[in-house]
């Protein structure tokens, strides 16, 4: 189903073609000849073409995919975008853009009002079993300036509305962002309501033969509908009261969860570090914790103390430097660790960088930190690095348990 009211102007543009700029000689005389020839490639933005699916008017048409980038370097920099109204033929469109561009895994933006409810289901499962990660946004191309060629470009992400069967589908994600950290936007709308069975609904979830069956019983349609979401919501890992909230919500209104509601149900993945954890390592003792998100490029955060009784951190992050055989040569300035709002850097020369089991491992000496742990009400870790390294900020609200585990790790030293 297509709620019109929620429809917001698709304000994209186009997808990945070089940036070329016209060489301009010092001459007065063949930057004349050249004036009418570097016309031709010069022209307002608006009459630049654009891939349907960033087109202006790409959200109340039918859906449509293309890849899009800001044109940085980093895994999030590149996304695909999805645009517009779920059709019955739209997972089969989905399915032939992803093996014509060999995708898996990566990042998917998606801007719809909905429309066909088992295609909606259908795509969130071609989501999952391709490892992508859903957000929420409409993505605008920006021209850099009114008279530059049509391929001086860059694209950006802004607020947009995900609802109905997009919202199903949304779900999908191996992980889920509302409001996203790499394309931060304010006033994204994830939208459910019900379905009740018309417009062609329940025409893939269930046979003709088994609507007949079930209008001549006491159940109804809408019920066998329902039924389908709530399995649909089990098997993506969903908290299925989720379909409760819908299922109260009229089929020409939308019921947009809160914050709270988005974190109790799982309907987005967890942000932050998750629960700090203790456990033996040789003959003393180490507290850690992990990303909640499975695409943070922190991948743990592990206190400990060694022989010498010195405290210590290990920060152990995925590697997305090629181009630095030695990590010594790794463009990091400092560490930061944020302790009740308070930030405290850790600079590169008291740092030991290196590279093992296909990570970075940085370990920063906890001087004059420890004794802050035991009245921190919210940590957090950062590095103060160039972008080409990457980055991440993780940590989370530690509660007494968590706090007395980091102190005993630095007291029974490894």
């Amino acid at each position: 189903m297509v709620l019109r009211q929620y429809s917001a102007s698709a304000t994209a543009r186009s997808t990945f073609s070089g940036v070329g700029k016209v060489a301009m000689s010092v001459c007065i005389a063949i930057f004349l000849t050249l004036a009418d020839s570097g016309a031709s490639a010069q022209q307002p933005s608006d009459s630049c073409s654009r891939p349907a699916a960033l087109e202006y008017k790409a959200f109340d048409a039918p859906m449509t995919f293309s890849w899009a980038t800001n044109k940085g370097n980093m895994s999030t920099s590149a996304w695909i975008v999805a645009a517009g109204v779920i059709q019955p033929d739209t997972p089969d469109q989905f399915r032939n853009f992803l093996d014509r561009e060999g995708v898996a895994g990566g990042q998917l933006v998606l801007h719809s009002p909905g429309g066909n409810l088992a295609a909606g289901l259908e795509m969130g499962r071609i989501i999952r079993s391709t490892g992508l990660t859903t957000h929420i946004g409409r993505t605008d191309r920006t021209f850099e300036s009114y008279d530059t060629p049509c391929d001086t470009w860059f694209d950006s992400v802004r607020a947009g509305t995900c609802a109905s069967s997009c919202a199903y589908a949304f779900l999908g994600g191996e992980v889920r962002f509302v409001d996203s950290p790499y394309y931060p936007t304010d006033g994204n709308l994830l939208g459910f309501h019900q379905f009740f069975g018309g417009n062609g609904d329940e025409a893939e979830l269930i046979t003709p033969e088994q609507a007949a069956g079930i209008r001549a019983s006491t159940l109804s349609v809408a019920q066998a509908i329902t039924g389908q979401i709530v399995m649909y919501a089990v098997e993506m890992g969903i908290d299925s009261r989720i379909v409760a909230f819908a299922s109260s919500t009229p089929s020409d209104n939308l019921y947009y969860p809160t914050a709270a509601e988005i974190a109790d149900l799982q309907i987005a993945s967890g942000s932050g570090l998750a629960a700090w954890f203790m456990e033996p390592y040789n003959t003393g003792l180490v507290t850690a914790a992990r990303p909640s998100r499975s695409d943070s490029m922190l991948e743990q955060i592990t206190m400990f103390c060694l022989g010498a009784g010195r405290e210590w951190m290990l920060i152990t992050m995925e590697p997305r430097t090629p181009s630095y055989p030695n990590p010594d040569d790794l463009p990091l300035n400092a560490v930061e660790v944020m302790i009740n709002g308070q930030l405290h850097v850790i600079p590169r020369r008291s740092l030991d960088v290196r590279y093992g089991d296909g990570s970075i491992l940085i370990r920063a000496p906890m001087d004059g930190l420890t004794e802050l742990i035991p009245g921190a009400r919210r940590i957090e870790f950062s590095l103060d690095a160039a972008r080409v390294m990457g980055n991440f900020r993780e940590g989370n609200e530690p509660d007494e348990t968590a706090r007395r585990s980091i102190a005993l790790a630095w007291r029974n030293c490894i």
